[in-house]
Parts: structure tokens; sequence; C-alpha cells
């Protein structure tokens, strides 16, 4: 699997629109060509993830009812991951909120580097290795089953399904080789 897969996933994910609630006037407002007007404080609209993150830094909006990925979630998928035989489902666009909550606590240890906020980082970097590597263990099983079932197919994100097919591929690739070669 290619690190432009993994990009391109980032991307979908950054172009996602997302409801935003206008903290403060905005006096003509462009985003990507588009015109969105002249918002005033308490108006609502749907803006690319990318830019309402910007405009949310810089005080203009709020972004309402996200669903972002907590320190907590890390650590229930986890503890939930390693008590079940198979796959278990995982949030939505996972790998995206996942890498931005790991941004999001590294900036907080930058900027406040306390005991509690550097704890909760190392901990949540390391319980999500843990997550994935756990997972990582299920897809390189799931990929030797002759006919995986549907179900855990249904439950691989879109970076994990590309190196599920990648896996399988690459497997049913080496056995016909080992077979082919000492015939020919």
């Amino acid at each position: 699997m290619s690190i432009e897969f993994i990009k391109y996933h980032q991307f979908i994910y950054d172009e996602d629109y997302v409801a935003v609630v206008f903290q403060k006037p905005i006096s003509k407002l462009r985003i990507g060509g588009e015109d969105y007007g002249s918002p005033t404080k308490g108006s609502e609209l749907k803006i690319p993830r990318w830019a309402a993150k910007a405009l949310e830094e810089e005080g203009y909006v709020k972004i309402k009812d996200e669903e972002q990925l907590k320190s907590v979630d890390v650590i229930k998928l986890l503890w939930k991951e390693e008590r079940s035989e198979t796959l278990c489902k995982i949030p939505e666009k996972f790998y995206p909120k996942l890498r931005e909550l790991l941004k999001t606590l590294n900036e907080n240890v930058k900027r406040n580097p306390t005991d509690t906020a550097i704890s909760e980082q190392r901990q949540t970097h390391m319980k999500a290795l843990d997550l994935i590597n756990c997972r990582l263990q299920k897809i390189i099983r799931l990929s030797f089953e002759r006919s995986p079932p549907k179900s855990s197919i249904d439950m691989l994100e879109p970076e994990e399904l590309a190196l599920f097919k990648i896996l399988r591929s690459e497997i049913e690739n080496w056995k016909q080789r080992i077979i082919i070669e000492g015939v020919e």
C-alpha cells in the first residue's frame, strides 16, 4: 500500500463538508472558488473541513456536532478489539480522525508540557499502535482465508481494505510461484 492511498483518504476526509456556526461576521467568504457571501454571527453553513478548521483556529467559527475521536475512545476500542477473535467495528474515517487526535495531543504538549498532557499523549500513542497492531494481526489472518466472511470484510476501513487486497494478492502470487518454480 502506497503512501498516496493514505494521503488520498486524508484528502477526502479534509474535503468533507462540516456544519459550522459563525462566532463573528466575515465581510466576504470565498473557499476554493466558491462564494459563501457575508456570513454574520450565528449563521450556519456547511464548508470543507480544512477551511472550517482554519476558520475555527482564527475564532471565526465553531464546528458543529463534529464526531471527534478522543483518547478514551482509543482505549475503549483497543479493549474491545483485544477481546474479540474477529475484527470489531471502528468509527467511520477512523484513521484520519486518529491522526487528527494525535496531532492535537502533540500540539497540546508543545503549548503546555504538563505531566498530564505528556502522559495522555504518550498513552494515546501507545494504545493507538496497540490497536493498529491488533487489527493488523486479524487482517493478516483474514488474508489467508480462502473465502473470508463478508461480515469481516465489511469491518475494514478503506486503508485496511487496500492492505487486505494487497496481502491476498501477494500471498496468492507467492503460492503460485512456489508451486510452479520447481515444476518447470
